[in-house]
C-alpha cells in the first residue's frame, strides 16, 4: 500500500467538540473528554469524604441504636406474643423520685460536652426570611464551592463549556441520595441522617445542578451563534435542548409556592419529567450513562424498601372537632419511635393515591427500648367520650375491648385532604345515627328527626376505615434522656410530635431499667403548647391525662403550660398539672433559661398581640394579671449564674415542632444558651412543605 503522508490536522481554534486542552495547560495532551469525566470523580470524593466525615463522628449513636433502628427497617410488626405490656397507674419505682439515681458523670466528660454544646451552638443560628441555619448554609455553601472549584480549575468554559455539563452529571447521584426516603444514611445511621433533615441539601443540590446545565447550555449556545452552527437539527444539540427543557420544567415546579398551592401538580411533574431527562441526557451524550446507574439504583432501592414496610391496616376515624381527626391504628406494636411519622393512604371518598405524613404521637407499646403510658381505659375516652355514644359495630368501641393503643396519628383539618377526611367521617357519623327508644331499647334507623320524650337518638364516635401506610421516618435526632431538663415546645398541631416525644420519655423515667443498661438522666421535663383556641386541648386530652397520671405515680416531675389567645370554646378539660395562659406565644429564651435553673417557667407570659379581639379572654386575662407575679429577668439571670458557679449546673435538651417562625426562635434561644458554655441539645420538628 502506498504512503499517504501524515493525515492534516485540523486547527486547534477551529475544533468545537474536540479541543485539544494541551493547548492550553503544558505537559498535557488530554482533550476535555479525557480530563473532565476526572474531576467529576474528584467531585464524588469530595462529598463523599465529607459524609463519610459525618458518619464517623456518629458512630456512639450508631452503636447505641442499632437494635431499634435495624428493627425500624423492616417497617411496623404486630407483636403476638405479649400483645400489650403497659405502665400501671399504681405507685411504682422509677429511674428518679429519689430511687435510683442518674449514672454518675466524669467531671471530664461534661466539660467536653460544654465545648462541643459551645461550639455547636453556633450552628443553630437562623437568621429571619431564609428558613436555613448557619449549619445548613454552611453546608450548601461549602457544596457550592466545590462544584465552582471543580468546573472553573484549569477549564477554558467560554470556548468548551463541556465542563460544567460533566458535573451536573456528577451531581445526580447527591440529589437521589439525599432525597431518597430508605437509604443506608437513614436506615443505618442516626435520625439526623433522616430525609427531611437532608431534603434540604437536596434542594439545593438541585438548583446547583440547575446552574450548571444553565452555565453549559448557555455557552454552547454562545458558541453555535459566534461560528454561526445551527442549534436544532443535529442529535446531539436536539437533544440538549430537550434535556434542558425537560429540567426547567423539574426546577420551575419545585418552587415554593408550588409545592404549598399545587402538590399534585409538583409530585406528578417530578413522577414524569425525573425520567424523560435521564433519556433525553443519555442521548445527548454517551458519558451520561455511568452517571444515570447509581440515582436509578438508589431509587429502585427505595422502592423495594418501601415495598417491605407497606402495611394495609383496619383503622378508626374519631373527628374530635371540625379542625382535628384523629386515626387510630391498633394492631401496630413495634418497629417505630414516638415522635416519627408515617406516609399515611386513607381509603376514603375516591382518595387512594394521596399520602401525608403523620406523626406518630403514642409510643410502641411492646417494646425492649420504650412503652407507652397510654391504656385500653385511655383509647375509651376517644371511643366513648360521654355516655351518649353508641357503637353501631358489634364490639367495635366498647370500653376495654381495645388491647392496646397501636399508633395514634392526628390530622390537623387545615389542606384539603385534611379537611375531606374530617367531613366525611363527621358525616359518616350524623349519618349512621340511631334512635333509641328508652322503654325498650329497640334502636330505629333513619327515623324521623322529631324525637318522643321516651326516644333519643344517639351516634357513634369512631369511623371505620382501611390505610394503607409504610414508614416509619424520622425521629427526634437527640436523645432526650441523656439530658437533665427537657423542654418540648408545640405551636399548633406540632403538638402531635411533642407529646408523642413526652410519652415515651415519661413512660422511660417512670420504669426501672434493663440489666445493663443506664438510667436515664432526666429529672425534670417541661411541655409548653401553643394555641388559638382553648378547645384545641380536648384534642389530645386523654393522651395528656395518661402522661400526667404515669408521671404523678412515679414521681417524674413533669410540668405542662398551655398557652390560649381564645377563650371562645372553653370546654372544661380535667389534666393534672396543666397550667392555661392567656396570651401568645412566649419568649422561649426565657423559658429555656428558666428550665435549666430549675424554674419550671409557667409565669412566663405570652404575647398579647395575637388575642383573640371578641373580648372573650378579657375577663380571663385580667383574672391572670391579678393572680401572677411578674418574675423578674435579673433574677433568673442571678439564679443561672449562681447554677453556672456550682456543681447543679445541668444539661437540657430542647425539642421544637410546629411551624417555622417558632422554629427559628427556638433555635436562635437554644444557640444563645449554648453560647455561653452551657450544655444544650437542640431538635427542630418543621411543620412546612
Amino acid at each position: 500500500m502506498s504512503d499517504t503522508g501524515t493525515p492534516p490536522v485540523i486547527p486547534a481554534d477551529l475544533q468545537q467538540y474536540e479541543y485539544v486542552i494541551s493547548s492550553k495547560i503544558p505537559d498535557s495532551d488530554s482533550h476535555s473528554y479525557e480530563v473532565d469525566p476526572k474531576w467529576q470523580v474528584k467531585f464524588t470524593i469530595i462529598w463523599t469524604s465529607v459524609l463519610a466525615f459525618f458518619a464517623l463522628i456518629s458512630l456512639p449513636s450508631i452503636f447505641r441504636g442499632r437494635r431499634k433502628w435495624i428493627r425500624e427497617a423492616f417497617g411496623i410488626t404486630e407483636n403476638w406474643r405479649d400483645k400489650y405490656a403497659r405502665l400501671a397507674a399504681e405507685k411504682t419505682e422509677s429511674c428518679f423520685g429519689g430511687t435510683l439515681p442518674p449514672p454518675p458523670r466524669r467531671k471530664s466528660h461534661v466539660v467536653v460536652a460544654r465545648i462541643l454544646s459551645t461550639l455547636g451552638s453556633v450552628f443553630y443560628w437562623t437568621p429571619p426570611g431564609i428558613g436555613l441555619n448557619v449549619g445548613q448554609m454552611m453546608l450548601i455553601a461549602g457544596y457550592a464551592a466545590a462544584v465552582v472549584a471543580c468546573i472553573c480549575t484549569s477549564a477554558e468554559l467560554v470556548t468548551n463549556p463541556n465542563r460544567a455539563g460533566f458535573l451536573a452529571l456528577a451531581q445526580l447521584t447527591p440529589i437521589f441520595l439525599f432525597s431518597s426516603k430508605n437509604t443506608a444514611l437513614s436506615l443505618l445511621l442516626p435520625p439526623f441522617f433522616a430525609y427531611t433533615r437532608l431534603n434540604v441539601l437536596h434542594r439545593w443540590a438541585s438548583r446547583t445542578l440547575f446552574i450548571a446545565a444553565v452555565l453549559h447550555g448557555s455557552l454552547w449556545i454562545n458558541n453555535h451563534l459566534v461560528w454561526d452552527i445551527q442549534i436544532l437539527g443535529q442529535q446531539k444539540e436536539t437533544s440538549g435542548v430537550a434535556a434542558f427543557g425537560v429540567l426547567c420544567a423539574i426546577v420551575l415546579t419545585s418552587l415554593r409556592p408550588v409545592r404549598v398551592w399545587a402538590w399534585g401538580v409538583f409530585y406528578w411533574v417530578h413522577f414524569l419529567a425525573v425520567p424523560a431527562f435521564f433519556i433525553t441526557v443519555c442521548y445527548h451524550t454517551i458519558y451520561a450513562a455511568p452517571w444515570i446507574f447509581p440515582p436509578i439504583a438508589l431509587y429502585a432501592f427505595d422502592l423495594l424498601m418501601r415495598t417491605g414496610r407497606f402495611r394495609l391496616k383496619d383503622a378508626r376515624l374519631i373527628p374530635v372537632d371540625d379542625q382535628m381527626t384523629i386515626i387510630h391504628i391498633p394492631d401496630c406494636d413495634n418497629g417505630f419511635q414516638a415522635g416519627q411519622h408515617l406516609r399515611v393512604r386513607v381509603f376514603f371518598g375516591g382518595r387512594l393515591f394521596e399520602s401525608h405524613p403523620l406523626s406518630i404521637m403514642s409510643a410502641p407499646s411492646s417494646s425492649s427500648d420504650s412503652t407507652t403510658c397510654l391504656t385500653p381505659a385511655d383509647m375509651d375516652a376517644y371511643y366513648r367520650p360521654d355516655s351518649e355514644s353508641l357503637s353501631i359495630q358489634a364490639g367495635a368501641n366498647e370500653p376495654g375491648i381495645v388491647d392496646g393503643p397501636g399508633i395514634l396519628l392526628g390530622a390537623r383539618a387545615v389542606g384539603d385532604w385534611s379537611k375531606a377526611l374530617n367531613k366525611y367521617a363527621r358525616d359518616w357519623i350524623r349519618e349512621s345515627a340511631v334512635t333509641v327508644n328508652d322503654e325498650n331499647e329497640e334502636g330505629v334507623a333513619g327515623a324521623p328527626s322529631a324525637l318522643s320524650p321516651k326516644s333519643r337518638k344517639l351516634m357513634p364516635t369512631s369511623v371505620p376505615v382501611q390505610v394503607l401506610f409504610d414508614g416509619p421516618y424520622g425521629g427526634c435526632s437527640i436523645e432526650l434522656g441523656m439530658y437533665d431538663r427537657v423542654l418540648l415546645v408545640a405551636g399548633g398541631s406540632g403538638a402531635t410530635f411533642a407529646i408523642g416525644c413526652m410519652d415515651a420519655l415519661v413512660a422511660l423515667c417512670a420504669r426501672l431499667p434493663p440489666p445493663g443498661v443506664n438510667a436515664p438522666r432526666t429529672r425534670k421535663i417541661h411541655f409548653v403548647w401553643c394555641m388559638r383556641s382553648f378547645g384545641y386541648l380536648s384534642w389530645f386530652a386523654p393522651l395528656l391525662h395518661a402522661i400526667a397520671r404515669t408521671a404523678a405515680a412515679a414521681s417524674v416531675r413533669l410540668t405542662m403550660t398551655a398557652y390560649v389567645t381564645c377563650m371562645c370554646s372553653p370546654e372544661e378539660v380535667d389534666i393534672p398539672g396543666l397550667v392555661v395562659r392567656i396570651g401568645g406565644r412566649p419568649d422561649i429564651s426565657r423559658l429555656v433559661r428558666g428550665v435549666a435553673v430549675g424554674h419550671i417557667g409557667t409565669t412566663i407570659r405570652g404575647s398579647v398581640e395575637d388575642l383573640c379581639t371578641c373580648g372573650c379572654v378579657n375577663e380571663a386575662l385580667k383574672a391572670q394579671e391579678e393572680e401572677e407575679e411578674e418574675e423578674s429577668l435579673a433574677g433568673d439571670e442571678e439564679k443561672g449564674k449562681g447554677v453556672a458557679r456550682g456543681e447543679r449546673q445541668e444539661s437540657v435538651g430542647v425539642c421544637a415542632s410546629g411551624p417555622e417562625s417558632l422554629i427559628r426562635e427556638a433555635a436562635n434561644a437554644v444557640a444563645g444558651y449554648g453560647a455561653r458554655g452551657r450544655e444544650v441539645g437542640f431538635h427542630a420538628e418543621v411543620f412546612a412543605v
